[in-house]
């Protein structure tokens, strides 16, 4: 039987040098929403002096072409006098709760905040004394969230974001001006905004899975098709493979990664599990373990699709 290394290394002997390839597959994670494509969301500032400035920057990263649909802040007051009169049985629960067409709101509280102090350090340096005068600004951000979905008025998602910054200013001649404290909240601020964003909008994570040296033309040709996102054609060309040389492990193992790639995680499971029989020790039994999670994410993904 063949033994096999990590997957991380390519095997060779001495009449042939067989390179490693990788195939490049998707492992799409779900978000806190737990929305279907095509969901439309409206953004909400409710309270603080900075909760307007990010739904800004919320709604200009929610806006881009992506998963979700953003329903226009232009039409916000119209469709929350709308959900007013819903609160008020004024409006039939018509479609499942949806409310103009928003499947859930999101709610910001933000606050920016900052303060300076100064201080003075003196010292003796070369038989002349020297003192240095700073004033540092401190800034903090806290945004709160959270996610509602109108069909169920259940929280789908929500945390508070605590972030700190500061700088400071250096003189000789005296204590100098503070710092700007604007620019570090609008960082915070902008930071704050991806961290919402990522934690409610859905994501794909490219993997890259080795693959070893396979004999198998049709296996090779899986590769070439799946690398240039032709799925149904690699799908058929690894199937091929597995029938050319049923007993070549790399060929079912292409096949698994295919599979996966086109969301069949149940094929690639029984394939995987399939290839722990034909090699025990080998690197199969670790890969099953550490796509199931991938899988189970992934599930979780197409049943919001």
């Amino acid at each position: 039987m063949k033994k096999y290394f990590l997957p991380l290394f390519c095997a060779t002997s001495m009449a042939l040098l067989v390179s490693c390839t990788t195939i490049t597959v998707d492992a799409p994670q779900p978000a806190e929403l737990s929305l279907g494509r095509g969901a439309r969301i409206s953004i909400v500032p409710e309270a603080g002096s900075d909760a307007g400035e990010l739904a800004h920057a919320l709604f200009q990263l929610f806006s881009g072409p992506g998963y979700y649909q953003l329903v226009d802040r232009a039409n916000l007051g119209q469709t929350m006098q709308e959900r007013n009169f819903q609160r008020m049985s004024q409006v039939e629960n018509r479609g499942g709760g949806r409310i103009k067409g928003v499947d859930a709101f999101i709610y910001l509280q933000a606050e920016g905040m900052s303060g300076s102090n100064s201080d003075s350090r003196t010292y003796t340096y070369d038989g002349k004394t020297v003192t240095n005068y700073s004033t540092k600004t401190t800034a903090n951000y806290i945004a709160n969230y959270r996610a509602v979905m109108t069909a169920s008025s259940q929280i789908a998602g929500g945390r508070r974001i605590e972030l700190t910054d500061s700088d400071s200013n250096y003189s000789t001649d005296g204590y100098p001006a503070a710092p700007d404290p604007y620019p570090m909240i609008a960082g915070m601020r902008n930071k704050a905004a991806g961290q919402i964003f990522y934690s409610l909008h859905p994501s794909v994570l490219k993997i890259r899975r080795m693959i070893g040296g396979t004999k198998s033309q049709s296996a090779k040709e899986a590769i070439r098709l799946a690398n240039a996102a032709l799925w149904r054609e690699a799908t058929a060309a690894a199937e091929r493979g597995v029938q050319e040389l049923p007993a070549d492990p790399e060929a079912r193992y292409i096949l698994a990664i295919v599979y996966q790639g086109t969301g069949r995680y149940a094929d690639a499971e029984s394939v995987l599990k399939q290839l722990i029989g034909m090699s025990p020790k080998g690197k199969y039994a670790t890969a099953l373990r550490e796509n199931q999670t991938v899988w189970a994410n992934a599930a979780r993904f197409q049943k919001q699709m």
